[in-house]
């Protein structure tokens, strides 16, 4: 299993939660409070946040340091940032039709494919692929929907990533025996995250794995190749580069467009669609993904320059209608917006989100 290459993305919060219980463990245990959406959460949390923020921090220094350049700690390869238009669907539900979705209408937006490596590693190892979205002139600013190509995450929580991460960083011994004691729960889940074969990143669906809000409801979104879309898959699969998902994508849009729906499944059945457990996949057959929106990505050279690294992606450029739920966004909220600030303060770079026309 190359389960190692999913190290960097799960570190921060093992040691933010191995802090935080070590931090508390002398003070009055306080049942965690439950909100309106649905979330769980924790009194430590707090306090892991603030470790996690140092830990990711001194990561992304050490290697500023050791190459001169300070990199993202996850998502690191880039297959290419390109321009597309995010368009509103008209005639959505009152359910549906809120935030970015309660009028039609046309934005621009960006987005960046990724693999999701903390290392720019060989396109053929298996690892899971990012699509990361960023709609521009929204209220003044901009509406990011980050997204990999599976449906669920393979941690069920903080104490599942301390147990997880303790073992893949200890010795052999220590890795096997997680693995025997995850055998049929774990496991299944971390091969199935970093398994997909893909071929192109225009050709996969994407999934946000994590909930958000739809105003006074919650929602999770995901973002599919149009129905009727041609792709040159005998092409695609006989290119042997290590970098073959940049080149394939290239050589797609140089000629012909391409196209997602957009969609979000409503959260329906509240005791079938947890907040706090995003390895749990929300039933279709109780609430089916809905397209709200469509994006269309116009032939192009896609951009893999500076430009496309200056930019930052969080599920935190939001709307409060479509604000992130859950534990793992929770802790995402600081950490993304800290790393984000060094490194582009590393690397002598502005932090700009980008503006409509």
């Amino acid at each position: 299993m190359h389960i190692t290459t999913l190290l960097p993305f799960m570190r921060w919060t093992a040691l933010a939660f191995a802090a935080s219980t070590a931090a508390c463990s002398s003070a009055p245990v306080t049942p965690p409070s439950t909100n309106a959406d649905g979330e769980i959460i924790p009194a430590s949390e707090a306090a892991a946040t603030a470790y996690v923020t140092q830990t990711i921090r001194a990561t992304v220094q050490k290697g500023f340091d050791q190459d001169h350049h300070a990199y993202r700690d996850v998502h690191r390869k880039t297959h290419g940032c390109v321009q597309a238009r995010f368009k509103i669907q008209p005639d959505l539900p009152p359910a549906l039709a809120q935030g970015l979705f309660a009028h039609p209408g046309q934005y621009d937006a960006v987005i960046r494919f990724s693999n999701g490596s903390g290392r720019s590693q060989d396109d053929h190892d298996r690892d899971a692929r990012g699509m990361a979205v960023k709609v521009i002139g929204v209220r003044g600013g901009t509406q990011d929907f980050v997204m990999t190509n599976h449906p669920v995450f393979f941690i069920h929580d903080a104490q599942d990533y301390v147990d997880f991460v303790s073992a893949m960083n200890g010795s052999g011994w220590s890795k096997a025996g997680w693995v025997m004691s995850h055998l049929f729960d774990n496991v299944p889940l971390v091969i199935a995250f970093v398994s997909h074969p893909i071929d192109n990143p225009l050709h996969q669906q994407y999934w946000s794995t994590t909930a958000s809000r739809l105003g006074p409801g919650q929602m999770k979104f995901s973002a599919k190749p149009c129905l009727g879309s041609v792709f040159d898959e005998a092409a695609d699969q006989a290119n042997s580069s290590p970098d073959r998902l940049a080149q394939n994508m290239r050589r797609q849009l140089a000629s012909q467009s391409a196209c997602f729906d957009f969609m979000v499944q409503p959260r329906t059945v509240p005791a079938h669609m947890p907040i706090e457990d995003p390895t749990v996949e929300w039933p279709e057959a109780e609430s089916p993904f809905v397209t709200v929106a469509t994006i269309d990505v116009p032939a192009q050279t896609p951009d893999l320059g500076e430009a496309c690294e200056r930019l930052s992606f969080t599920p935190w450029h939001t709307l409060p209608e479509h604000q992130p739920l859950g534990s793992i966004s929770r802790m995402r909220k600081v950490v993304y917006q800290e790393v984000s600030t060094l490194r582009h303060g590393l690397n002598h770079q502005p932090v700009v989100e980008p503006a409509g026309r």
